[in-house]
């Protein structure tokens, strides 16, 4: 796999982005997010536009528009794990909804298949003995999503053991 590079929409999908790129992604990809974000909070659109283009330095993102996108953007997720990677020891998840009445057995079967893509992917990246920067970070992204589904399972099971000993 090191002889393939990633385009940029491939490498957004696949990889941990740095902050600059994941902001950009989770504001413009999706079409009319930061439309919506503009159109609520009262910016203008050229301005925050002009903010969240990494080609663009003229302009700095505001850490408030971050956490607008962070609460707007169905795809924030990029955002959080690019601040978690350059803080470099921390990790992020979301927890399962209270109100979620899943069924903890599809739980576990994504907590598999998670598996499954994590050990494919690592060794897709072994497979020759060279690490390239697109293939360790398409690693990180594998491994934050496993980590993800071992917590929510893991406070499910918190969840449904305090429902089940009261006392």
């Amino acid at each position: 796999m090191s002889k393939q590079k990633y385009t940029a929409a491939e490498r957004a999908e696949n990889c941990v982005l740095d902050l600059e790129a994941a902001v950009y992604q989770a504001a413009m990809k999706p079409r009319g997010t930061l439309g919506g974000i503009c159109e609520t909070f009262g910016l203008n659109y050229n301005t925050a536009a002009l903010q969240v283009n990494p080609n663009r330095t003229s302009h700095t993102c505001p850490p408030l528009l971050i956490e607008q996108l962070l609460n707007a953007a169905p795809n924030s997720g990029l955002i959080m794990d690019a601040i978690c990677c350059a803080h470099g020891r921390a990790g992020w998840f979301l927890l399962p909804d209270p109100n979620d009445e899943s069924e903890i057995m599809t739980d576990i079967g994504e907590l598999g298949r998670k598996s499954a893509d994590a050990l494919a992917i690592i060794l897709q990246a072994y497979a020759d003995g060279i690490i390239t920067p697109d293939e360790f970070k398409a690693m990180e992204k594998v491994a934050h999503a496993l980590m993800s589904q071992v917590q929510t399972i893991m406070e499910i099971a918190k969840r449904d053991m305090e429902k089940n000993n009261v006392r």
